[in-house]
Order: structure tokens, then C-alpha cells, then sequence
């Protein structure tokens, strides 16, 4: 992980609440327990006393689909917090089964039922709570970091006939199966690292009905260096015999011209690595050829752009791409 401070994770949930109105809705029950979307609206808009129609910012929390919760505040960048502010966009983060409690095929299953709602019962929802707001689904870009990456990608592709995006950003998120580069095992494997990654598999064997929505730093993140420090982390992620966790099943499975993506890798990654992500992009230009990726790779390790903001000329370049497409 990139040195982000141990109180990173009270200052942007301290940055939400002076920014931002906050409300949880359901938007699917599983086993009786509610999955929620956390709708953030920047105050300008909570507050304007005419009607409003703005556009919709979605971000998927990282954790490797083993933990964070929504949003994630310790992985969270600031740059994403300030694009859904200054746009202003409604910026929705929603809750999904974590693994190995869950199997990370049915995972993709709350990403679709999240997208069927956002379709049908979003506009309500706002209205619940700010009766002059409607969202503008015409304008609709995802965003996630890491495993949130992975599940925004997964949205462009596999999903984008129910999601209707207009742009995705994807940070740091090769977790596609097929690719050859992510999680390779390492020369030497820690056993106590495995031993750590068994347990928790065992516990959730012994309770196939349980669901877990949250998991918040640092809470798990044993897990995570486990399952990814010893290669295992396919395994945690549980079967998939149909390859729906795949990208080859997901680029089988979209447009032919799936909505412009930026993807963010940086080349000191050791949970996801650059050599993965160059081949995502590479897999993707070649499938999709008229897709329109654009791909920054910059120095720094797994979350390493968390305390940039719009100002940094990278950043700008790269917002003004998404932009250009979602806006």
C-alpha cells in the first residue's frame, strides 16, 4: 500500500460530512439483509431551492472483494471526492457482498441488480430526501479503486446494456482471472500468510448463508496481504465455472464499442500488478478496437494517487478525458 497516515480514514469521512448531504437506501435484500447505496449530494446542490438535474458519479469501494466498505474512506482518493463536488454530480457508493463469505461470481450479481436500480428507483430515492433533484442518467460515468476498478470495468463490459455508462474510470484494477500477471505466485509462499487465508475460508464454509457488507480498514486487511501475498487470492474468490469473473467473458459479453475508459496503474504496485494491467489494456485494444482507453501509468505503489487532487497536472489531463465523454 502506498504511505497513506493512519488517520487518513477520519479525514475523509470528516471531508464528506462538511461537503456532502448523506443518505442510505436498499437497493436489493439478500437472506433478509439490506444491500445499500450511499448517495452523497454536495451541499450547492442539496441546498438549491430550484429544480435541479445533475449528473451521476458512481464509485465502487476497493478491498480485493475481501473487504472496504462503502465508500472506503482510507482508500478514497481525494481527487475522486473533489470531481463529484466541483461537477457537481451525485455520487453514489454502493455496498456489495464481500468474499469468501461470498462467492465473487455472486458479487457481480449485486454490481447488475445495482445498475437495474439505479435505472428504476434512483430517481425516487433523491426525491425522498431532495424532492428538487433528479438525476441525469444520460450523464453517468462508474469510478472504483482496485477491486472497485475491477467491479467499474466489469460494469463497461459485461454490464453497460443495463448500466448505460458514459465513462468509467478504473484505478489500478487487473482482478480479471484470465489475466497471466495478476496475483502470480511468489517464489517463496509465507505459511503463516496461508494459514491466516484458511481460517477465514474455513469460517465462512461453516456459514454458507452468511453475507458480509462491510469490512472496513483495517478490519480483514490480514486477509488481503494473505490471499494476495500468497497467490491465492483466485481460490478466496470461490468457483466460477461459468469464467464470469473473467476478462475474456466480459469483452465476450460487450458492446462493440464499450464506453471510453481511463485506467490508473502505478509501476510499483505489488497487490496489482503494472505487468497485469499492461495487459488488460493490451487484451482490451486489441478486442475492442474502437474503444477509447486511455492509460496512465505513474511512479508509486497499490493506492498511490489517494492524496492527489485536481490541480496535479496528471490528474487534470486525465479529468478532462472523462469529461469530455461523461459530461
Amino acid at each position: 500500500m502506498a504511505l497513506i497516515p493512519p488517520e487518513r480514514g477520519e479525514q475523509v469521512v470528516a471531508d464528506l460530512q462538511a461537503r456532502f448531504d448523506r443518505v442510505a437506501v436498499p437497493y436489493k435484500t439478500v437472506n433478509g439483509t439490506p444491500i445499500e447505496a450511499a448517495i452523497f449530494v454536495p451541499k450547492p446542490l442539496a441546498t438549491a431551492t430550484e429544480p435541479t438535474t445533475a449528473p451521476v458519479l458512481i464509485n465502487f469501494h476497493g478491498g480485493g472483494l475481501l473487504m472496504g466498505t462503502n465508500p472506503e474512506p482510507f482508500f478514497l482518493s481525494d481527487w475522486v471526492r473533489d470531481l463529484a463536488h466541483s461537477s457537481p454530480a451525485i455520487f453514489i457508493s454502493p455496498a456489495y457482498r464481500l468474499a469468501p463469505e461470498t462467492p465473487a461470481v455472486s458479487i457481480l450479481d449485486d454490481v447488475a441488480d445495482f445498475w437495474g436500480w439505479v435505472h428504476v428507483h434512483l430517481a425516487s430515492a433523491l426525491a425522498a430526501r431532495w424532492p428538487h433533484l433528479t438525476p441525469d442518467l444520460a450523464r453517468l460515468a462508474a469510478i472504483g479503486e482496485s477491486a472497485g476498478g475491477y467491479l467499474a470495468l466489469q460494469s463497461a463490459l459485461q454490464f453497460n446494456r443495463v448500466a448505460k455508462l458514459r465513462a468509467v474510470v478504473a484505478q489500478y484494477p487487473s482482478m480479471f482471472t484470465d489475466l497471466k500477471a495478476f496475483n502470480t505466485p511468489p517464489p517463496k509462499v509465507d505459511a503463516t500468510l496461508k494459514e491466516v487465508v484458511a481460517g477465514y475460508v474455513d469460517a465462512a464454509k461453516a456459514k454458507p448463508e452468511g453475507v458480509l457488507l462491510s469490512a472496513g480498514w483495517p478490519e480483514r486487511v490480514d486477509l488481503l496481504i494473505g490471499a494476495f501475498g500468497t497467490g491465492v487470492v483466485r481460490d478466496v474468490l470461490g468457483e466460477d465455472k461459468e469464467g464470469k469473473l473473467t476478462l475474456g467473458y466480459a469483452l465476450a459479453k460487450a458492446e462493440e464499442v464499450p464506453p471510453p475508459v481511463w485506467i490508473i496503474q502505478g509501476d510499483e504496485d505489488v497487490l496489482i500488478a503494472k505487468a497485469a494491467t499492461d495487459e488488460l489494456v493490451e487484451i482490451v485494444r486489441r478486442e475492442k478496437p474502437k474503444a477509447e482507453v486511455k492509460y496512465t501509468v505513474r511512479p508509486g505503489g497499490h493506492g498511490f494517487d489517494a492524496l492527489n487532487t485536481l490541480g496535479d497536472d496528471w490528474i487534470a489531463e486525465g479529468v478532462q478525458f472523462i469529461k469530455g465523454y461523461w459530461l
